[in-house]
């Protein structure tokens, strides 16, 4: 099991007797210092408390009841969640090696008597640790200290169902899916570094962003303080990464940044080439296989720290936009689009840049991506992508809800289920033009699904029928819609005589429709 001081110290209170003739003390429920812990927990649900929780003050006051007052499981937990709070992993495991220790060796003495009260302390932690757990901790740097909280965990879940019977804790799910998070963390990753090592890079590198500097007095001196301004940041932000992946700050501040200085496009030659190297052909065959393999979260800290080297691999800001999506971090998505979308627009074309090798900044399927998810943040309204107008008395069209509902569907159970789905809102159209939506909306999350060829098929009988009826001319909007996404599919595909030149025809029926479109 990972040791650490941290844990070495509670466990030393956990052992320590309250006093030499009574291991556990008294049980101080209606003491002072119980109660205004109790009052302190209070703030989470007081409706006009303007203050957050005081975790250190209850570190402190939990700590001080266990050592010198009660050894009592209530104590024991919010100490376990505080110790979280203020020291993260390395604190979790260190509270819960008190609780484990308590249970298994005390549980006679403890305090409360009564079996349910017990249960209750313990009950008050789980949902805390079932959404510490989640899917979007990247663990791969942090492997033994998980190991060793996996190993803590099943110890405490056997020592409380030998005890509480059925009214133990259900804590056997909450272990089988930090067995999987490990089992996944450890399948061809490297040798982990230390966490510790982490910390002290953070308190490094705070300590010498926080230090007064002196006088800045030229460019030159201001370009050398952005510069230590970046190099100081990439461990704060990893740090910030590595407790949550889908935490904002660590993706704008890295952003903010990175392009910060950067106000032109770098230099290339007529072949749209630049001298500027990409990340190597292995290192992102690697990051194909990881994202293959569902290793999301410890996935993005890696991207995250290639992104923060190389400013103009906009492959590599997608393919972390997709880690985030795969972990239903939607927050983080936009945080990405718009931070993106900032950059590209100081820098016109910059997409369409290559690296030294004839690699591009940005491929087909990025590109795509832009278009359609980045650059809408900073178009104007007009310019955005049409939608269809909302159905009377409702805020947004029924088959923009359903697809909107089968896209998390999609990425959890693949596209058949999301396809059905849908289908059944297509059962229920009423009219053709209701039809014609829903069958949109089916080709859009084939599209979604990077089946192109399937979208493409689809798209392409969409406008035959806006063709066959004189729709088209009626609502340009929704013939606009239809051929972009055709033309994006056309991009998208392998290229071959037959898709060139449907791309092209394409191409031109879009700029005979609306030429600021093509332009964008």
């Amino acid at each position: 099991m990972h040791a650490s001081a941290l844990s070495k110290h509670y466990l030393e209170l956990a052992r320590k007797p309250v006093n030499d003739s009574n291991f556990a003390g008294d049980d101080i429920r209606y003491s002072s210092e119980f109660e205004l812990l109790e009052t302190e927990l209070a703030k989470a649900g007081a409706l006009h408390q303007t203050t957050g929780i005081d975790w250190q003050k209850v570190r402190e006051g939990s700590e001080m009841l266990l050592a010198s007052l009660s050894k009592d499981l209530r104590a024991a937990a919010w100490l376990t969640w505080s110790l979280f709070q203020r020291e993260s992993f390395a604190g979790l495991q260190a509270g819960l090696s008190v609780l484990q220790y308590l249970c298994s060796n005390h549980w006679a003495e403890l305090h409360p008597r009564k079996p349910r009260t017990r249960a209750a302390a313990i009950n008050w932690l789980l949902p805390r640790l079932e959404q510490t757990f989640s899917e979007d901790v990247p663990i791969g740097e942090q492997l033994p200290l998980f190991r060793g909280l996996a190993e803590q965990l099943h110890a405490l879940e056997q020592c409380l169902s030998g005890h509480l019977g059925e009214n133990a804790p259900l804590l056997l799910p909450l272990c089988r899916q930090l067995d999987g998070m490990v089992k996944r963390a450890s399948q061809g990753q490297p040798q982990p570094g230390t966490v510790g090592a982490a910390i002290a890079q953070v308190k490094q590198v705070a300590s010498q962003v926080f230090a007064p500097g002196s006088p800045i007095e030229n460019d030159k001196e201001a370009l050398k303080a952005l510069r230590n301004l970046q190099e100081q940041a990439r461990p704060l932000t990893a740090w910030w990464l590595k407790q949550r992946t889908s935490d904002l700050r660590p993706l704008r501040l890295a952003r903010t940044l990175l392009w910060l200085s950067i106000d032109s496009l770098p230099e290339h030659n007529n072949e749209q080439v630049t001298a500027l190297r990409g990340v190597p052909a292995d290192k992102l065959a690697i990051y194909r296989e990881r994202f293959a393999q569902g290793q999301y979260a410890d996935l993005l800290v890696d991207l995250e720290n290639s992104t923060a080297r190389a400013p103009f691999w906009l492959d590599g800001q997608r393919l972390a936009w997709e880690c985030l999506q795969e972990l239903d971090a939607e927050q983080a998505m936009r945080e990405v689009e718009i931070q993106l979308a900032l950059f590209l627009q100081r820098l016109p074309r910059l997409e369409e840049l290559c690296f030294h090798d004839g690699t591009p900044f940005a491929d087909a399927e990025t590109r795509a991506w832009i278009s359609g998810q980045v650059m809408p943040h900073v178009q104007p309204a007009t310019a955005a992508r049409p939608e269809e107008p909302p159905a009377a008395g409702s805020i947004q069209a029924s088959w923009e809800l359903a697809l909107q509902e089968a896209l998390p569907l999609l990425r959890k159970e693949g596209l058949k289920p999301a396809v059905q789905q849908l289908k059944q809102g297509l059962a229920h159209a009423r009219g053709g033009r209701e039809r014609f939506f829903w069958q949109l909306s089916l080709a859009r999350l084939c599209y979604q699904a990077k089946k192109y060829e399937l979208a493409k098929t689809q798209l392409e009988a969409l406008d035959q029928q806006l063709e066959a009826s004189g729709l088209g001319s009626w609502e340009p909007d929704l013939a606009l819609e239809v051929l972009r996404l055709l033309h994006s599919c056309c991009e998208l595909l392998p290229q071959n005589h037959a898709v060139r030149e449907s791309k092209d025809e394409i191409y031109r029926r879009l700029c005979h429709l609306d030429l600021e479109v093509v332009l964008d």
